[in-house]
């Protein structure tokens, strides 16, 4: 991947991520918690500066159904020392239980298990201990990007990203022209997401099948014209959002559809429109 955004890109993904952040924290309704858990894991997932922050801790696979299960009703989990083991695992449990579960006190009950403890006093006691800790280290590596790359000195600057997820480099550069940069690293990122996204809008039916077939031949044309080298016309990427946008509305709002159609406007929306 190769892409450049500007520092105001970088600021509001910096915002955005605290206010899921921060929605997470101060739940208190078990499944509403769950709700806000699937957005926390789904943003850092659709943001590559959040993800390869992710990627890059990633050391370890931990079994998490036999961690879940083998632990006793009131124990908690056992947080790894190692900071780089500490993201991850938290990262893998909260990713694992918005798949597995419908109700957060599943991951949270133990965490207020004493006579008179609620089941909002148990999600706010594990949001505290284990999903804050994971907050800061993404705050703080957020923060350390901002003051290597100059963010608050040079406001009218661009960063440019480059490499593979999980070996991102971020470097301040000067008038680069984006759309150049972006050109390639840009269609190559569409043609991949694309590609995800066309076989989930096929194997899925909706109410709408007028609504899906017009959304599966934009972005089949996209997909096309990417792969041919050539830039997406914004009249055809902004057809792609609103129709993507109404298909969206009929599904689940969980769903894997649902994620890839985000993922897909992310992208167009932040390189193309």
């Amino acid at each position: 991947m190769e892409k450049i955004i500007d520092i105001k890109k970088f600021k509001l993904i910096s915002k955005q991520f605290r206010r899921v952040a921060g929605d997470l924290l101060n739940a208190t309704d078990t499944y509403e918690a769950m709700r806000l858990a699937k957005r926390f894991i789904m943003y850092i997932d659709s943001e590559p500066i959040l993800s390869d922050f992710i990627s890059k801790n990633h050391t370890i696979d931990f079994n998490m159904e036999e961690i879940v299960k083998q632990r006793d009703y009131n124990d908690k989990f056992d947080i790894p020392l190692k900071v780089s083991e500490e993201i991850s695992f938290i990262y893998q449990l909260l990713a694992y239980s918005i798949t597995n579960f419908d109700r957060y006190d599943t991951i949270s009950r133990p965490y207020a298990f004493y006579k008179g403890a609620k089941i909002s006093d148990s999600i706010r006691e594990f949001n505290r201990e284990v999903v804050k800790l994971l907050v800061n280290h993404v705050s703080d590596y957020l923060g350390e990007k901002a003051i290597e790359l100059g963010i608050d000195e040079k406001p009218n600057a661009k960063i440019l990203v480059h490499g593979n997820l999980g070996q991102l480099n971020f470097s301040e550069t000067g008038n680069v022209n984006a759309s150049q940069v972006n050109n390639y690293g840009g269609n190559e990122e569409l043609v991949k997401i694309a590609e995800s996204l066309l076989q989930i809008l096929r194997e899925t039916s909706i109410s709408n099948p007028d609504i899906k077939e017009d959304a599966i031949d934009f972005v089949q044309q996209a997909k096309e014209e990417a792969e041919s080298g050539q830039q997406p016309k914004p009249s055809l990427l902004r057809r792609i959002k609103d129709t993507l946008t109404n298909v969206r509305g009929t599904v689940e709002e969980t769903s894997q559809l649902a994620t890839q159609i985000d993922k897909f406007i992310q992208v167009i929306t932040s390189l193309f429109l």
